[in-house]
């Protein structure tokens, strides 16, 4: 595998990834479940998107690699920058859903989230620091910048380390008799009889 074509492959299964969790998304947003924005339930679909685009485009890598193998190392590669695109697409996609499609939907949300934290932290000396917070936080959701960077972050975090365990399983190790023949016959060619 190319270069060329390891980043093209990366940045069409990282467009997948990030299109599949804008999805998952855009769903919680139009069914109103908060818990397909945050919580344990959000953790398990990203597992379960995780795993299954790292294991169908390993397979895929491996198979496309021929007689040079897919090493371990190029497998973590391709996942790392899998994420790294998929990071991108889900982070513009959130900024696209948060501060368009569902602004209204984010912003009650945020709302409801931030008054939990000044109701839990009222009466102490973390109650001042968090209503600081606030402000900074509706601000940071605005910027895309911000949004893209974490989204990026988050992706590359879990979806490496799931990598990291999951291309043990991927990896193809070279095909050394590949050529061997063709080889062994040329220089059996050259080599003097009484050798």
């Amino acid at each position: 595998m190319t270069k060329k074509q390891f980043w093209q492959n990366a940045s069409n299964w990282g467009l997948i990834t990030g299109a599949a969790l804008f999805v998952v998304g855009l769903l919680g947003w139009a069914l109103d479940v908060e818990s397909l924005h945050s919580g344990g339930f959000r953790e398990l679909v990203l597992l379960v998107v995780f795993v299954s685009v790292i294991l169908v485009s390993g397979r895929r890598n491996a198979a496309l690699a021929g007689p040079e193998g897919y090493p371990y190392g190029r497998a973590v590669g391709f996942v790392f920058a899998m994420m790294m695109f998929a990071g991108i697409v889900c982070g513009v996609g959130q900024f696209v859903l948060t501060n368009f499609i569902a602004r209204d939907y984010f912003d009650a949300l945020n709302a409801s989230r931030m008054d939990a934290a000044l109701t839990m932290y009222q009466g102490t000396p973390m109650y001042e620091q968090v209503l600081a917070g606030r402000d900074m936080a509706v601000r940071w959701m605005a910027n895309p910048i911000f949004l893209i960077f974490g989204s990026v972050l988050e992706l590359v975090f879990k979806g490496g380390f799931l990598g990291l365990i999951l291309c043990a399983f991927l990896k193809k190790n070279p095909n050394i008799f590949a050529g061997g023949a063709a080889d062994h016959g040329a220089g059996s060619a050259d080599t003097p009889a009484n050798e």
